[in-house]
């Protein structure tokens, strides 16, 4: 960003920030170091240092946010576990195997909740997880927590066994997209970020979402998504881990109010008009700004309602570690 447009947007930042709920006199000050972060440039997690970068909350808060991009999720934590990143967003389910295995990574901040969604033709009869028996079913693995869930849900609620009773096919999600584009599958979970454009050309709709499916769980609202470091660096830089909770509380704000920044950053990511107000409207009902007292059990339920039904191999683990996220820098 060029000084003009950085001077700008620290104006923007300073008007905005004197109305915003996260303005305090007193707000937290890191230590003027770099804080890097892996993310994706265009996916849901883009939107966090896309904000941070626009209206200069790194400087507000004392930092500098430099943003790493990575290819897959393994090198985030690889990253930010070997120390070359100090922030990346992961699923409560890998911290939870880290944490397992060692690795002092920890939930900071949530981002969202559960935001995928299931997909279908718009003339589809598939309305809830009970219709997708007999069905062609797109899903990314039999490991990923969405298909867990669904599992889950068809066989406590519905008496389902979907491995059995539908036919599944796995694949990435753009190669599932073009299978049900091509009348290959009938309905599949698909990414927030890919849902959007599909729904926008009127030939498809949302059947219904992983939120929705938790709810039939009985499982309370929790993060899925969460920003994470290490302990270590928590503890080394306790002013730069709150001062960047105290930035994304910020842009939870931005996010929810400012529609040009949806306008911006969704050009970015090549969205057309209708499909990102599919995908604004979505996101905006799906992210989080704090840890609740109780998260850590709601996960720990969570965990607990998915070993049953999907055994441990499913989900890499006997048990949930004690902790996986903590409030102290909020």
């Amino acid at each position: 960003m060029n000084v003009l447009a950085r001077s700008v947007a620290a104006t923007l930042c300073l008007a905005f920030s004197l109305t915003s709920p996260s303005f305090a006199q007193d707000a937290p000050k890191g230590d003027g170091g770099t804080i890097r972060m892996m993310a994706s440039p265009y996916g849901s997690q883009s939107f966090i240092p896309f904000v941070i970068d626009k209206f200069n909350l790194d400087e507000k808060y004392g930092f500098e946010l430099e943003r790493i991009v990575f290819s897959d999720s393994k090198a985030a934590a690889a990253a930010v576990q070997a120390g070359s990143a100090e922030m990346a967003i992961f699923d409560w389910n890998a911290i939870s195997l880290m944490r397992n295995a060692g690795i002092d990574v920890i939930g900071i901040a949530p981002f969202i909740t559960y935001v995928s969604t299931i997909v279908v033709p718009t003339d589809s009869p598939v309305q809830g997880v009970a219709d997708l028996k007999g069905k062609k079913f797109g899903i990314f693995s039999r490991q990923s927590t969405d298909w867990i869930l669904v599992d889950a849900a068809a066989r406590n609620k519905y008496g389902l066994d979907l491995s059995k009773d539908a036919e599944l096919q796995e694949a990435a999600p753009p190669l599932l997209r073009g299978s049900l584009e091509q009348g290959r599958i009938d309905a599949t979970i698909m990414f927030s970020s890919i849902a959007p454009d599909m729904l926008a050309t009127g030939k498809f709709r949302n059947a219904f979402g992983i939120r929705d499916v938790t709810d039939e769980l009985g499982l309370p609202l929790a993060p899925y998504l969460m920003i994470g470091t290490t302990e270590r660096y928590a503890k080394e830089k306790p002013e730069n881990v709150k001062a960047f909770v105290a930035a994304y509380k910020e842009v939870f704000d931005i996010l929810m109010t400012d529609d040009s920044v949806w306008d911006e950053q969704g050009a970015n990511m090549k969205l057309s008009g209708p499909a990102l107000t599919f995908y604004r409207d979505q996101m905006r009902r799906d992210l989080l700004q704090s840890f609740k007292p109780e998260d850590n059990d709601t996960l720990r339920k969570t965990f607990d309602v998915l070993v049953e039904t999907a055994g441990t191999a499913a989900l890499g683990m006997e048990k949930m570690p004690e902790t996986i996220l903590t409030l102290d820098f909020q």
